[in-house]
């Protein structure tokens, strides 16, 4: 009997998120979320980029590629995610020295809710991701891997830790607010039990945040701010020209912020949320990016520690105790 391996995965807009469970190791695995089609690639890659061959076509994944080449399409099941779910399946068992032939895989994928919420949308996207049933055929930096994916489970984005961190929610309501790079996903728990009239999402991501602040500083400056400008600047709180920082950019950074993150929290009480809960809790990565404004505002939330993994965490609960 093959012995069984478990694992769960976030590809969202900005990164791809991995955790995988095998004789009681976990292991993990983060890469951005960024695709570009190339022909005979001959640069060195480089940690978190991957060169990927795929059904006839070549593509390089990751870190090296263009921020330009991030996916902003609503659906998932595009390329660009079938690409990065198999990259993470291939990656993490590399990364654990598995080999498909002797481990039966069990693996946990993320739909946007209200994907999840329509049966025919979320049985398109489970068929998608497993190929059609057909075997996947798939090269990794010149490593290749031939594999099937059956009964993939499919979960829904803002869970959070609910489903990891049961025994601490059990017996009480919970907020998850979860702040993607596309969309901010909302859920009220009572228990492990979703509101189904609760689960709703925004478009309110890290994405409309970055394109916020590109008008806001190209209005001030009157300058260009590319893509991979607003992934800085937005971390460092700051924009500098000519090696100078622009010490009014930080002012301009803050009040944009600010006001983002008072627009998620509208739509939010827009969509009857009280916030009367026992537990808020803000995952994603934009929960790491709107911390300050967040404790400012909901001094008693719960920011999750390393809150880009939080939904996927409760995704691998799932699927091992669904083939418990």
């Amino acid at each position: 009997m093959r012995e069984h391996v478990f694992i769960g995965i976030d590809t969202g807009k900005h990164s791809t998120k991995v955790l995988m469970e095998h004789r009681g190791k976990t292991y993990t695995l983060l890469f951005r979320t960024k695709m570009q089609e190339t022909y005979d690639l001959g640069v060195e890659v480089q940690p978190s980029s991957y060169k990927i061959d795929f059904e006839g076509r070549q593509f390089l994944l990751g870190d090296m590629s263009s921020e330009s080449q991030s996916d902003f399409n609503l659906s998932k099941e595009t390329l660009i995610h079938q690409v990065s779910i198999y990259t993470a399946i291939c990656e993490i068992m590399r990364k654990a020295n598995i080999y498909f032939h002797n481990v039966q895989l069990h693996v946990a994928v993320n739909v946007p809710i209200n994907v999840y919420k329509s049966k025919t949308q979320k049985e398109s996207f489970k068929r998608f991701i497993e190929n059609n049933g057909k075997t996947i055929y798939f090269r990794v930096n010149d490593c290749q891997y031939n594999f099937n994916l059956t009964d993939v489970t499919i979960c829904f984005e803002g869970m959070g830790l609910i489903y990891s961190n049961s025994s601490e929610v059990k017996n009480s309501s919970s907020t998850v607010i979860d702040i993607g790079g596309l969309n901010t996903t909302y859920c009220v728990f009572n228990g492990i039990q979703p509101d189904f009239s609760s689960m709703t999402v925004s478009h309110a991501g890290i994405n409309i945040l970055k394109a916020k602040l590109e008008q806001a500083l190209v209005q001030k400056y009157n300058r260009n701010v590319s893509a991979t400008d607003l992934e800085l600047l937005i971390q460092r709180g700051y924009i500098s020209y000519m090696g100078q920082i622009e010490e009014d950019s930080k002012k301009i950074i803050a009040q944009v912020k600010q006001a983002h993150f008072e627009q998620i929290i509208n739509y939010a009480k827009q969509h009857n949320y009280t916030f009367n809960q026992d537990f808020i809790y803000f995952v994603g990565g934009g929960a790491l990016l709107l911390q300050k404004e967040i404790s400012e505002q909901f001094p008693n939330a719960k920011i999750v520690i390393n809150p880009q993994f939080a939904n996927v965490k409760s995704f691998l609960e799932i699927v091992k105790v669904k083939y418990a």
